[in-house]
């Protein structure tokens, strides 16, 4: 077996167990509505979750945090001796979070829009956290929500409106929250959370997350709400 037949060999177990990981957990969060979740750092930490996340993260070829790491680097690098070491950390207590670097978006409407970006490295472990932690609240969504749910989209939105729409229904109502990111209180965000997930462990890296703070012109700023474009942020909406 050359190396790229043992690397797709690799990436497929990964996908493999993840979605193995994530149907079990669906399956008890739907089967137990008031189950709290206890032993999910273990399965964050898992060979196949990482490789998983890496493998998203990688997908989507953003751009590097603050410290300048970039995918290309972690590749020539090495990804397995990379993962291994980010998982030890992880492991051993010793994964800390960046700051995340702040970048703002022109907004159609007029004004901006802040994007703050973590480290490669931050953004595998939101990632793995997002992939054990999705199914868990997946479970608890109903049918009418579309937004930050696999395999839904707001087109799927939109034809659900047009199929009501041709059923008799005349009224479409367009709210919004006014900076619903950035205002997000972060003590009620895991009083909420917790409701589902007692995993102590978890939740002190949700923690670490909210509070990591932004890099803004060189100046070190502290979070508020929840940063827009991270891995993690659906979950924790």
């Amino acid at each position: 077996m050359n190396a790229g037949e043992a690397n797709h060999t690799v990436r497929a177990r990964a996908r493999a167990r993840t979605r193995q990981l994530q149907r079990a957990l669906y399956r008890a969060a739907k089967a137990s509505p008031t189950r709290r979740f206890h032993a999910l750092y273990d399965k964050v930490c898992d060979p196949d979750i990482l490789q998983s996340a890496w493998e998203a993260v990688r997908a989507n070829r953003g751009a590097p945090g603050i410290d300048g790491e970039t995918i290309q680097a972690i590749e020539e690098r090495g990804v397995a001796g990379f993962l291994a070491d980010l998982r030890s950390e992880l492991q051993q207590g010793r994964y800390r979070p960046a700051p995340a670097r702040r970048v703002d978006i022109p907004k159609a409407s007029g004004g901006v829009r802040h994007l703050d970006i973590p480290r490669i490295r931050d953004r595998i472990v939101e990632q793995a956290t997002h992939m054990v932690l999705l199914p868990v609240f997946e479970a608890d969504f109903l049918p009418c929500s579309f937004g930050f749910r696999p395999k839904r989209s707001a087109h799927h939105a939109l034809e659900r409106i047009r199929v009501l729409a041709n059923h008799g229904h005349e009224w479409v109502v367009d709210a919004d929250i006014q900076d619903c990111f950035g205002t997000i209180d972060h003590a009620k965000l895991l009083r909420v959370i917790e409701q589902r997930v007692n995993d102590r462990r978890v939740l002190k890296l949700l923690r670490k997350w909210l509070e990591a703070g932004v890099m803004v012109d060189g100046e070190m700023m502290p979070s508020t709400g929840t940063a827009q474009g991270n891995p993690i942020t659906p979950p924790t909406m």
